[in-house]
């Protein structure tokens, strides 16, 4: 057994197709494809599981700057140095994690008090409090909007003071990816993690699966995964913004 069969089928299915296509080098851990599907933004995509096995998958305009014949001995490291070589640089990673099975039935059964709601329209002026209480950092971290698929917030003393949304990654792959904020003034009193249970337990009441994510160095995130006893599924990344913005450029 890999370590993507421990997760469900629709995490399964929707990495795989990801990173499907011509395979030009295979080993027992690494693998690397040629995709002519790929979006201009994702024209390089790296997985990198906690086995220290990795997937990536680049376009044929990527192909074509590099040297074919150095894919014989590579592995992901090697890969990744390899595009650096040949100035194609990545965004900088993001840990991803889902619930295990075992967390999905405690949510499943679990019950929220009252200060932790679905958020609606209706809530604008407690949000636009909300953000406007949040640094523009914060907020761009997170990304979580009250227009998003499901939005969940949990309040104090008629005070929004932890929001979570939710929506689904891409059209047809069951995968709902969440972002979390919690006002300064209101963390370490488990809010947060709260909040993203309750909205975690919406979005697998509509047949998707939740998914978390957060940049490497992010320790508060890390630690709120931790606390939700979500588990690591792989390190991913994609081509920066400047490699793509060459790319089209120059080929």
């Amino acid at each position: 057994m890999t370590t993507i069969d421990l997760f469900s089928p629709a995490v399964q299915t929707y990495w795989k197709q990801q990173f499907e296509g011509r395979i030009i080098h295979t080993d027992q851990t690494f693998i690397l494809c040629v995709n002519d599907r790929l979006a201009e933004d994702s024209q390089v995509m790296t997985l990198e599981f906690p086995d220290g096995t990795g997937w990536a998958v680049i376009s044929p305009k990527v192909l074509e700057i590099l040297d074919p014949e150095q894919f014989e001995f590579i592995d992901l490291e090697r890969f990744i140095g390899f595009l650096k070589q040949n100035q194609i640089t990545l965004h900088g990673a993001d840990y991803v994690f889902y619930f295990p099975e075992s967390e999905k039935k405690k949510l499943a059964e679990q019950t929220f008090p009252e200060s932790t709601r679905l958020l609606t329209p209706d809530d604008r002026a407690f949000f636009t409090a909300f953000e406007a209480g949040a640094s523009e950092q914060d907020l761009d971290d997170a990304y979580v909007e009250l227009d998003h698929w499901k939005v969940g917030g949990t309040f104090e003393n008629n005070r929004l003071a932890s929001a979570a949304s939710i929506y689904p990654w891409e059209t047809g792959s069951f995968i709902a990816d969440m972002g979390v904020l919690t006002l300064h003034d209101f963390r370490g009193k488990g809010y947060a993690a709260q909040t993203v249970q309750a909205i975690s337990k919406m979005a697998l009441q509509e047949g998707y699966e939740p998914q978390y994510r957060c940049q490497l160095d992010n320790e508060s995130s890390v630690a709120l995964a931790q606390k939700l006893k979500l588990t690591f599924f792989a390190k991913w990344n994609v081509i920066s913004r400047e490699s793509t913005e060459k790319l089209s450029t120059e080929i």
